[in-house]
């Protein structure tokens, strides 16, 4: 003989889960924690970061200001931060000398103590004032970003596609775009 199923189980929101319900749930909460955390986990890698200051033309000042502070400074170069270059005081004019290690592409720091730059990867050293390779590894001189005098405002395109590449490690006049 059949007996009737007695339900035993308290009456609510508790009493009407089963089990199998309950399980569900879980199951169903946790598959979306781990989207989510993967997808919180992936999305800073798929999208662009757009590099502030690199291939933009970027407005530097007059050329008589730049060349005021290299009298006030003893020709100490000028870094542009957002550009990533710094404007040199060459013999007869100013240069824009990219801040890329022609070795293996480290960031060039200028270094006051040994008024010169340094590149602190592989020790390669660069003139102050033409950026040519005086020592280390660096097989050729740090490139040159183009400048144009703009109604008075020296204006630098920081494209590294369309640097001024010296292959020869020596002071060419040829490359100076701003004469003094």
């Amino acid at each position: 003989m059949i007996r009737p199923h007695t339900d035993s189980t308290p009456q609510g929101l508790i009493g009407r889960i089963k089990r199998r319900h309950l399980f569900r749930l879980g199951f169903l909460a946790g598959t979306l924690l781990a989207v989510t955390e993967i997808t919180a986990l992936v999305v800073p890698f798929i999208k662009v970061n757009k590099i502030l200051g690199l291939g933009i033309k970027l407005a530097v000042g007059s050329k008589e200001s730049v060349l005021a502070q290299f009298t006030s400074t003893n020709d100490t170069p000028i870094l542009n931060l957002e550009g990533k270059f710094f404007l040199i005081h060459a013999p007869g004019g100013i240069i824009a000398a990219y801040r890329k290690c022609t070795h293996l592409g480290c960031s060039v720091p200028w270094n006051a103590a040994e008024d010169q730059f340094h590149c602190p990867c592989h020790g390669s050293l660069y003139d102050k004032h033409t950026a040519v390779v005086k020592g280390g590894p660096a097989p050729k001189p740090l490139q040159l970003f183009h400048i144009a005098d703009s109604s008075g405002t020296l204006i630098v395109d920081t494209n590294p596609l369309n640097v001024i590449d010296r292959q020869a490690n020596v002071w060419d006049p040829k490359v100076l775009e701003i004469t003094e």
